[in-house]
């Protein structure tokens, strides 16, 4: 029923299951970007405890990690975020040190694609 219906019926413009969740705004304190360079690979880890007074998502989140690394996509679905609201919570949970980041693999540190790529064909040939 949309709010209009409602006026008409002389019921309440919203609903109490409207208020019950709390706005992405109120879960980010206002914060619009993350104060680290999360990408959805990235992976996440739980350090220590959240402090009291975080919102529930944030518990969750580092609940979830406490087993095993996940990434930030995993996280934000399995709490039910989207994806830039997870980031900046996520981004708050390292700076408080409830959770840590994986470091990305230096790209020179990886092995060379070309020689793979010999390694592999010498390989069929066998």
């Amino acid at each position: 029923m949309t709010a209009s219906e409602m006026a008409a019926t002389g019921g309440p413009a919203w609903t109490v299951e409207d208020t019950e969740a709390p706005s992405h705004y109120v879960l980010t304190g206002g914060q619009t970007r993350p104060t680290h360079d999360l990408q959805i690979q990235t992976l996440l880890w739980a350090e220590g405890e959240p402090p009291p007074g975080q919102p529930r998502e944030a518990e969750q989140a580092v609940a979830l990690c406490r087993g095993r690394p996940l990434a930030v996509a995993e996280i934000g679905a399995l709490i039910g975020l989207p994806f830039q609201i997870t980031r900046i919570l996520m981004s708050r949970l390292i700076d408080i040190g409830a959770l840590n980041t994986m470091s990305a693999t230096d790209s020179a540190a990886l092995p060379d694609v070309a020689l793979l790529k010999a390694l592999r064909d010498a390989l069929h040939t066998l």
